[in-house]
């Protein structure tokens, strides 16, 4: 099993490649990992891909330190310097989201495949929708083709999840199964304007 007993904060970064720039990005993203392999204060990190042009990085840290460092780093400098040329409307304030982990489930296997889940809470089920993800965590502890499951906080009113599988099959046993089943059940009443939209089906580019 993963060493994360204290992973407790991280980052979400979202980016749009430029038109006919979307392989120079997933190749940036590749040359990421051995960079963030010498950073000992990053936890997790994961290279993802949405669609044809939406790519983004998920990292995990157990202290501030740590988040700190990462973003004073080798990738974050290339990514800014970067940035300009690959990417469309980058913002840093918009496009990098200091985030805190609520909840994680984590083995070992293969990460292929993945999900991310974005949610806006209902006004006043800030509390509802925490404890629901907490009870996630159990739900999920009895899939075993889930390699691995965050859940996010990144501000007041938006809730994540994120997850990876090693192939199709997983995560379509995860679809189908508890935690999925109860987000759908629970949405209309602690978010706000979910649609499984919101359920986006991403590729694992790179991890650590």
């Amino acid at each position: 099993m993963k060493n994360i007993a204290k992973e407790q904060i991280g980052l979400l970064v979202t980016m749009t490649a430029k038109p006919g720039k979307e392989q120079a990005v997933k190749d940036f993203l590749l040359g990421g990992l051995p960079l963030v392999n010498n950073e000992p204060g990053t936890r997790s990190w994961y290279a993802f891909q949405i669609d044809r042009h939406t790519f983004g990085i998920f990292d995990t840290f157990s202290d501030e330190d740590g988040r700190k460092a990462h973003l004073e780093g080798e990738v974050a400098k290339a990514l800014l310097a970067n940035a300009s040329d690959l990417l469309a409307d980058f913002e840093v304030n918009a496009a990098i989201l200091p985030v805190d982990l609520i909840a994680t489930n984590l083995t070992e296997g293969n990460e292929n495949k993945g999900l991310l889940v974005m949610m806006k809470v209902k006004q006043g089920k800030n509390s509802a929708v925490a404890q629901f993800l907490l009870g996630g965590k159990e739900l999920v502890s009895d899939e075993p083709q889930t390699v691995s499951w965050y859940a996010i906080q990144i501000d007041e009113e938006t809730y994540a999840i994120f997850d990876t599988f090693a192939d199709d099959s997983g995560r379509d046993a995860h679809l189908n199964g508890k935690v999925a089943a109860a987000l759908m059940e629970n949405a209309p009443t602690i978010l706000e304007g979910f649609q499984t939209q919101a359920i986006q089906k991403i590729d694992i580019l790179a991890s650590k």
